[in-house]
């Protein structure tokens, strides 16, 4: 059986790649000794960085519509939800002919906080990291495309 990741770390993959080919049983397999084809790959990445863009474009949203709550000393503390644009991609192979493989997706859902004195000075903050889970979506390759 062949094993199929994806990782992506910020813009770079290498070593990353290498250590989870390495780990047996971590990452899907396809049908039972077929590999996954290459356009089917290509296609889930595809998929997937159109999807962690507009999660990108949900975190900057989030960021931009903070609404402040009053803080200690008189400060204002906003909070929102980011999602981080690392991600790591696995395609598996099904034992469907309908749906032949699933993708999935894993990456940080973020709980970020900005503090200022003023509503202004709260919005310029950078953010800082308050609490992170890790989401996992998978999405399935039905009629020659990925759905979610």
């Amino acid at each position: 059986m062949q094993s199929y990741c994806f990782v992506r770390s910020g813009k770079q993959w290498g070593l990353v790649v290498v250590a989870l080919a390495l780990l047996p049983g971590l990452c899907g397999s396809a049908l039972a000794g077929e590999a996954v084809p290459s356009a089917v790959l290509t296609s889930f990445e595809i998929f997937t960085q159109g999807w962690m863009s507009r999660l990108g474009q949900v975190s900057q949203q989030n960021s931009r519509e903070l609404k402040p709550e009053p803080a200690a000393n008189g400060r204002l503390v906003g909070r929102y939800i980011c999602y981080g644009a690392d991600c790591v991609r696995e395609v598996r192979g099904t034992d469907s002919k309908v749906t032949p493989y699933v993708g999935i997706i894993r990456y940080a859902q973020k709980m970020m906080e900005k503090e200022g004195e003023s509503l202004q000075k709260m919005k310029e903050h950078p953010g800082l990291s308050t609490s992170e889970i890790q989401v996992t979506e998978i999405f399935r390759y039905t009629g020659g495309r990925w759905v979610y």
